[in-house]
């Protein structure tokens, strides 16, 4: 067996035990005013830098958020614009459509009239071109019938004067 002193190995030598602490607060009191204004500056820079990304981060999406606001306004602006441009442009043909269809219907009424004062201008050209035969056939059957000549100026005259006469009684 083996003789081992327990009470020496449970408790510590108090001498042992308070250099052991005195050493301990020596480490903590270094510790302390070295490393830890550095330690203390490194993690509030790092606590600064998180908030500057989070505020940069929120700034951003703000931003992206304003953007999509301003493209949307764009886009509505840009569809309400092509939307009045077509519509202008339906309204400006509608208008030329009329006004291409009311000259056409205007120069055809103007050549209708011209060919009916044409056929108005023949017909009253081959009427009094038939009266003057039918004047000359009976001045011709007249004389023939009477035997008598009459000099040229006077059938003239006569003819002249019995076509205007035929002519005002129409």
């Amino acid at each position: 067996m083996i003789d081992v002193d327990v009470y020496t190995q449970l408790v510590p030598n108090p001498l042992t035990m308070a250099v052991q602490l005195l050493s301990t607060f020596v480490l903590f009191f270094v510790a302390y005013k070295i490393l830890w204004p550095s330690a203390k500056k490194y993690l509030a820079a790092r606590a600064e830098k998180m908030q500057e990304d989070l505020t940069a981060s929120e700034e951003a999406k703000k931003e992206a958020y304003s953007d999509r606001q301003k493209a949307l306004a764009q886009l509505t602006e840009a569809s309400d614009k092509a939307d009045e441009i077509v519509k202008a442009a339906l309204k400006e043909a509608k208008d030329e459509k009329h006004s291409i269809l009311a000259q056409a219907d205007k120069e055809a009424k103007a050549v209708k009239k011209k060919a009916q004062e044409q056929i108005e201008a023949e017909r009253a050209a081959m009427y009094k071109d038939m009266q003057r035969e039918m004047v000359e056939v009976a001045l011709s059957a007249a004389g023939k019938l009477i035997g008598q000549k009459n000099p040229e100026d006077f059938d003239r005259e006569a003819i002249d004067a019995f076509v205007k006469e035929a002519g005002s009684h129409e």
